[in-house]
């Protein structure tokens, strides 16, 4: 170890300036030139330190051992290899034999461990770098550092490694000499890193596994209820059951468990053990591993998936004008996220759900898949019933969600949260998630109180004016979904993939893309088809040309061929007036009307429907000139002169001027009702007249 004249100004024992140190550390090496050389790639001499005075020497050292302290940098030296090091361990060389067990111990190895090894390698590491100190050994090394932890001397990432390598709680815990030794030895012994992190790395309590605990069967029989008991609840109720099981037994009634050991070992239960018949159905596969569907590699216009969503809003009805809460059905395409159709119904039904895939179809095209859930409007005869069914006859596919598993429609469950939401949020009768509760309390009494002054016809106030004006009409939620649409329609979907400029592809633009990109051939339906395929069909028996039908009876002469035969009738979910007739192959027999058979039971002559024409003017005519002379013979009386005032507290009314009616004689009037005969005689005899 050699040093300079600066790297020896301030040690002790040399004078204080470097001129001084230079003069009697020549003095020094006079008789000994082997302790003085030029250092290389300098013009400066440096002197071995046996050359110096012994404090000198002590102090030169100790410096350099808190500045190779301070390097986190510094390399770590390579172990020296001796006898006493390869003569083999029996942990170790059951690893090196073995390497499987080897890859189990470091796979089992926690994050903690881990670092407590970590740690423990750069103490050693620290204890090597110093034991290449000339005169300082490893053994001094290991006593200096041992020294400076217990009296807080350390450099603070040291410290850090000390207390990470205890692997043991407590800030009052210190290093100890045994331990850095063992630790050192470990190191020594190893050959690779791998083997070291394993021999350095602390053990870990074992786990005491769940089945193990004898009680905790016993316990979770009480705590997997449906109900959602409280595990204070279940534990009540385990606990009585245990003093009862054990009351001739004391050592069992010590040993029962409390509260917190049973938390304890709840805690380290799975969540899906924990939950095991406490839920069912979609929450508990909530749970679970799952499948998750790429939507995105099928092309356009292959599976449709259509659900509907009730709105968390009121709005008029379209017929009484009461608030309500309608139903709005959505049909994504799932390959680019596009809404192709949609409609607005009172609630859920066919009727809704037939009107959104007309509008789908008529707009986009025929699906060749049509994924929905169980709900009373997806699934019926209207839909899917054999040769009659509208998806059938058009040969869509209609796929079923599994019952109670919305995660498989996870598509249109989103659509209906998202725009659906977002739709109902735009007006102020919205009662959703996210709504203030005492708003939705006060709108409701408000708009309830609004509609019973107008029923009642009372003036409204001011309040209620506002209230209705927020009140949405039935077109207003028709215009708020076909905005909703276009803005969902045409917005960056996350779920898309990314364009050239970073952004996501819209539903619409993806859609387009896929066409041209794809190809995909298109299949259309003509305006009669689209009229016609959509009309349920059912299967009826001919009866004497008639038909009946929902308490409706259609008639038809055309059908006469038809009696006591099977025929399929398409009816108009809007228009009940007529039906189309088909036999079961198919072909087109004929329309058939309501009611139309039905006739007089007796024909009316013309004679008599003639004199009632005549009655029913006479009787016009009549009430027109009653009217008429009415309206000649009112006029007003002027008002009376009102009375002075009497000083009272007695108010006295202002006779107001009230009409009048000219009293007619009767025999005026007479006069007048046979000159109105007498015309209307005389109509009649011309009338007789133009008839020959």
């Amino acid at each position: 170890m050699f040093a300079t004249v600066n790297e020896l100004v301030g040690l002790p024992g040399l004078p204080g300036t470097p001129q001084g140190i230079r003069a009697m550390m020549g003095k020094l090496v006079k008789d000994n030139q082997a302790l003085v050389r030029k250092r290389q790639g300098s013009k400066a001499f440096e002197y071995h330190i046996d050359s110096l005075p012994p404090v000198t020497q002590k102090a030169l050292r100790d410096r350099q051992v808190k500045e190779l302290m301070k390097n986190q940098d510094a390399a770590l030296p390579s172990p020296e290899r001796s006898a006493v090091m390869e003569k083999s361990n029996s942990r170790l060389s059951l690893y090196r034999d073995h390497p499987v067990l080897m890859e189990q111990k470091l796979t089992g190895l926690t994050a903690d461990q881990q670092k407590t090894a970590d740690a423990r390698i750069a103490l050693v590491s620290e204890v090597l770098k110093l034991g290449e100190i000339p005169g300082f050994s490893c053994a001094k090394a290991i006593r200096e550092i041992v020294r400076q932890s217990r009296n807080g001397e350390l450099p603070e990432h040291l410290a850090t490694q000390v207390t990470l390598a205890n692997a043991k709680k407590g800030s009052s815990r210190t290093l100890s000499e045994i331990s850095l030794k063992r630790w050192m030895a470990d190191f020594k012994k190893a050959r690779t890193s791998t083997e070291r992190l394993v021999l350095l790395a602390p053990g870990k309590r074992q786990r005491v596994e769940p089945e193990e605990i004898a009680w905790l069967p016993d316990f979770l029989a009480y705590y997997r209820n449906p109900n959602g008991v409280t595990m204070a609840e279940a534990y009540d109720d385990f606990i009585k059951g245990w003093y009862t099981r054990y009351a001739d037994q004391p050592e069992m009634l010590f040993s029962a468990p409390s509260y917190n050991t049973v938390r304890y070992a709840m805690d380290k239960l799975p969540e899906v053990v924990k939950q095991h018949r406490r839920i069912t159905g979609s929450e508990a596969r909530q749970l679970e591993g799952f499948v998750r569907r790429d939507w995105l590699c099928l092309p356009v216009n292959y599976v449709w998936i259509g659900d509907g969503h009730g709105m968390k809003m009121k709005v008029a009805h379209p017929d009484h004008g009461k608030p309500f809460s309608p139903e709005v059905t959505f049909i994504l395409d799932g390959s680019c996220r596009f809404i192709v159709g949609w409609s607005l119904a009172l609630s859920e039904s066919v009727i809704a759900v037939a009107d959104a895939l007309r509008h789908g179809i008529r707009n986009n095209g025929v699906p060749y898949i049509y994924y929905s859930d169980n709900g009373g409007g997806e699934t019926n005869n209207t839909f899917d019933a054999n040769i009659t069914g509208i998806l059938p006859r058009l040969g869509v596919d209609h796929r079923l969600g599994i019952p109670e598993n919305p995660q498989g429609r996870g598509i249109i469950e989103i659509l209906n949260k998202t725009l659906g939401m977002r739709i109902s949020r735009q007006f102020a009768t919205y009662y959703g998630t996210g709504a203030d509760k005492s708003t939705v309390r006060r709108v409701s009494k408000s708009l309830t109180a609004a509609l019973n002054a107008v029923d009642k016809g009372r003036e409204l106030t001011a309040k209620q004016e506002q209230t209705l004006r927020e009140f949405p009409s039935w077109n207003e939620l028709i215009g708020e979904i076909e905005a909703g649409i276009k803005w969902y329609n045409n917005r960056p979907h996350e779920a898309l993939p990314l364009k050239g400029n970073g952004e996501h592809f819209t539903p619409a633009q993806f859609r387009k893309y896929k066409l041209e990109k794809e190809k995909t051939e298109i299949e259309w339906l003509s305006d009669a088809e689209l009229r016609h395929g959509f009309m349920p069909q059912i299967e009826r028996t001919v009866s004497r040309c008639e038909i009946r039908l929902f308490n409706n009876l259609y008639y038809s002469e055309a059908l006469r061929d038809e009696h006591n035969r099977q025929v399929l009738v398409n009816y108009d979910l809007h228009d009940a007036t007529k039906i189309i007739v088909s036999r079961m192959d198919g072909s087109l027999i004929c329309e058939a009307f309501w009611d139309g058979n039905k006739k007089a039971a007796f024909p009316v002559t013309a004679e008599y429907w003639q004199k009632q024409q005549r009655i029913k003017g006479m009787r016009e005519r009549g009430e027109e000139r009653v009217r008429l002379a009415e309206a000649e013979n009112v006029h007003t009386l002027s008002a009376p002169v009102a009375p002075d005032w009497v000083h009272s507290n007695i108010y006295h009314p202002v006779i107001k001027g009230t009409p009048a009616m000219q009293v007619v004689s009767e025999e005026e009037e007479y006069i007048e009702d046979e000159y109105l005969n007498n015309a209307l005689d005389m109509l009649e005899k011309n009338e007789r007249k133009s008839a020959i």
